[in-house]
């Protein structure tokens, strides 16, 4: 397959700037997934890519050619849309054939590549049928093999799995996964959904407002996020972040989060708070842990709090309590009956707390 390169790619809608001086390069057979918020300019990045939307500045590479200039169709991408976009008066052996029937490929050689298609994706029992007789898990699987029979270099995915329920869209997860193994090609793959990215990468782009937040494998951004933006988008339910003041008292640095809670400064990052009076506590939810007793002897990152909310989910249930007028949320994996109103004790497993610059919000390492 190929790999593909971006350097300085660049879109504006006049003022307006949805890319900006993107440089990335993807490798041969690499699952890239770009994830972001509405509008952080990951579609357009895609577009991009296969030539459906013009650049305002920037290169392209793919397999080492620059392909600025060159239609969609000469690019040797292909891209699977959300809406399918399949023909409604064909078959699904028509779908799958059409565009190399347009590129006026060998009738023999088309009807391998379908049978090929058909085969990978299992869609032997539905060759026969029109889009309309098809559920949405099965016409994705046809807009895939569509894309799968032009052999491309790459394959572009574009929120593929959106218009698909809950359980579809798990099931969909595996049948790509899958797909990407038996292929080995390149994928590039765009979704808002942090769960998709985390499950199907190799490694993930975080995207906020046309530019690059973090690149890493899926464990590395979830356990090393470059700043709150990151921590608060990879990960559910998103990490915790409570503010506190950075005190000295007793020639030690304590953060104060509110009355009842005052935390001793882990000295890993001492030096970095030396001259600071704030900062942002990262925590995720399994990281504030219930605690069987009220004995706080052995740590200081413990407190008791007022449940608001228990949500019960079966292997855990989720408590809801406030620090400072903000929710905050505790993962609980022994469940047992808790009501609103009970007073429940925590700890922090203060090993796993991440720090941001209260100016920056950047991580503090």
């Amino acid at each position: 397959m190929a790999k593909v390169e971006l350097k300085n790619l660049t879109k504006k809608y006049g003022e307006v700037i949805a890319v900006q001086n993107m440089n990335l390069t993807i490798s041969d057979n690499e699952f890239l997934v770009l994830v972001g918020p509405s509008g952080c300019g990951k579609s357009t990045t895609l577009r991009m890519i296969a030539g459906l939307e013009e650049i305002s500045g920037g290169e392209i590479f793919i397999r080492d050619q620059l392909v600025n200039e060159k239609d969609p169709k000469d690019r040797n991408v292909s891209m699977v849309f959300q809406n399918y976009a399949l023909y409604p008066h064909m078959t699904v052996e028509e779908n799958l054939g059409f565009s190399l029937k347009i590129a006026k490929v060998e009738k023999e050689e088309i009807e391998k590549r379908v049978r090929d298609a058909v085969q990978i994706l299992g869609l032997e029992e539905l060759r026969k049928r029109k889009p309309s007789q098809l559920s949405g898990g099965q016409r994705q699987r046809v807009a895939m093999g569509r894309a799968i029979v032009r052999r491309p270099d790459a394959f572009l995915f574009d929120e593929p799995l959106s218009n698909l329920d809950a359980k579809l869209r798990t099931q969909m997860r595996t049948e790509i996964k899958k797909l990407h193994q038996k292929l080995k090609t390149t994928i590039i793959y765009v979704t808002h959904d942090q769960v998709e990215a985390m499950t199907l990468a190799d490694r993930i782009i975080i995207m906020k407002d046309g530019y690059i937040e973090q690149i890493g494998s899926p464990i590395e951004v979830f356990t090393k996020p470059a700043n709150i933006f990151v921590a608060t988008f990879i990960g559910s339910p998103p990490m915790n972040i409570i503010e506190g003041d950075v005190i000295r008292k007793e020639n030690k640095l304590i953060i104060k989060i509110d009355d009842e809670i005052n935390l001793e400064c882990p000295q890993k990052i001492q030096s970095s708070l030396e001259n600071k009076n704030k900062i942002y506590l990262g925590i995720r939810a399994e990281d504030i842990m219930p605690k069987e007793t009220s004995d706080y002897t052995n740590s200081n990152w413990c407190f008791q709090k007022s449940i608001n909310l228990a949500e019960p989910l079966g292997t855990e249930t989720q408590l809801f309590f406030t620090i400072k007028n903000k929710e905050i949320i505790s993962r609980m994996y022994n469940p047992k009956d808790v009501k609103v109103g009970d007073k429940i004790n925590f700890q922090i497993d203060s090993n796993k707390v991440h720090f941001f610059d209260a100016e920056t919000e950047k991580t503090i390492f």
